[in-house]
């Protein structure tokens, strides 16, 4: 059953997609098994390398997940409360209300709830700028609530959970999270930054869209000054790992009470701030921590984030109770991947209703963790 939901949606949606793109990968989970791990095309379309399960791919915002569990971690350890204000810790943090500043705290972080203009000083990020000078610049940004009482989706903001790390651990970011995420699940090919992703021999290089064929372009380092929100570097097998620990079956790294944390809608959104399609069986939709929370067809804990930078996109959802979920990574911009996760989540409903009809096949059961 879970084989063939997969290689229904494989031959449906995904095969599509990657004879549109130069390379792509993905990863299947359905029942707690894998049942698809499968790449296509090549790493660039000037130097026609395979795509492998090792290729590098980056994997943007995505990298926001990893700086939700770093924070859990720290939190597991003692080391901070998410309700501490973040000025108790980082005593340079000046904000255009000291009133509101004083109140953020790590769940405001997390959740994308500080109260600040969203994207505050993205546009800095794409000017190259170091995260350093435009943290100095954050007491020129306006509020456009109090802290946690609105969402407002941010990359620099969000990414002073790295200052916290090294306030509290006396470790950089990069290393804490290699040491205390990569290592233990095993995640051998993830890394951090634009020098590691340019000077590995197996990594996909981005492509751009000219009108009538991908070209590759440079990687920039934009983003990577933003390590928490979008800098990390993943092959499709490191994402088999991160996907498995997010269905529970990492308890060394992720008890249950962890995961239910990071998993809990935190901030409720609308549609269009999570940037979804319309789809008649899309029900509430929130920001937890560090990831997009939604129900759909009256079934709720469906988990997603999503990533972009020039030239790149990645997909993660699952849905923890039923033990499913995907990841794909490309080294392109096709506009058919913003429909793929709710493709998934509406195929494996489908599939689930169809097994549990009369006539059906049986009535299937879930991992529940």
């Amino acid at each position: 059953m879970a084989g063939d939901f997969a290689l229904r949606f494989e031959e449906q949606f995904v095969q599509p997609l990657a004879e549109e793109t130069p390379g792509s990968a993905i990863i299947i989970v359905d029942q707690g098994e894998v049942v698809l791990q499968k790449v296509y095309g090549v790493r660039s379309e000037k130097d026609p390398s395979p795509i492998t399960s090792e290729t590098l791919f980056r994997i943007a915002s995505l990298s926001k997940t990893f700086a939700s569990a770093a924070a859990t971690l720290l939190v597991e350890a003692d080391l901070v409360q998410w309700q501490t204000p973040l000025i108790d810790s980082l005593q340079n943090l000046k904000f255009k209300r000291s009133d509101y500043g004083e109140e953020i705290n790590l769940h405001h972080l997390m959740s994308q709830s500080t109260g600040l203009m969203p994207h505050a000083f993205t546009n800095l990020i794409e000017d190259n700028m170091s995260f350093r000078r435009i943290v100095d610049r954050l007491d020129k940004v306006d509020f456009i609530c109090e802290p946690g009482e609105c969402y407002g989706y941010q990359n620099v903001v969000f990414s002073l959970v790295g200052d916290l790390v090294l306030a509290k651990t006396k470790m950089d970011y990069e290393t804490y999270v290699t040491k205390r995420l990569f290592k233990p699940l095993k995640m051998s090919r993830a890394s951090f930054g634009l020098d590691a992703f340019i000077n590995d021999n197996n990594h996909a290089k981005p492509h751009i869209w000219t009108g009538t064929k991908w070209a590759p372009v440079r990687s920039t380092r934009h983003y990577y000054r933003v390590a928490p929100a979008a800098g990390i570097n993943a092959s499709i097998s490191d994402m088999r790992q991160w996907l498995m620990a997010q269905l529970g079956h990492e308890p060394q790294v992720f008890e249950d009470d962890m995961l239910d944390l990071m998993h809990r809608g935190a901030i409720k959104t609308t549609r269009q701030q999570a940037h979804y399609r319309k789809r008649k069986n899309l029900g509430d939709i929130y920001y937890g921590l560090g990831w997009r929370i939604f129900d759909y067809a009256g079934q709720a804990g469906f988990v997603h984030h999503g990533g972009y930078v020039r030239g790149m996109r990645s997909e993660m959802v699952f849905n923890r109770a039923l033990q499913t979920g995907m990841v794909f990574l490309t080294n392109s911009e096709p506009s058919s991947v913003n429909d793929l996760v709710f493709d998934f989540v509406e195929m494996h409903h489908d599939t689930m209703s169809d097994a549990t009809s009369p006539g059906g096949q049986g009535t299937l059961t879930s991992v529940g963790r």
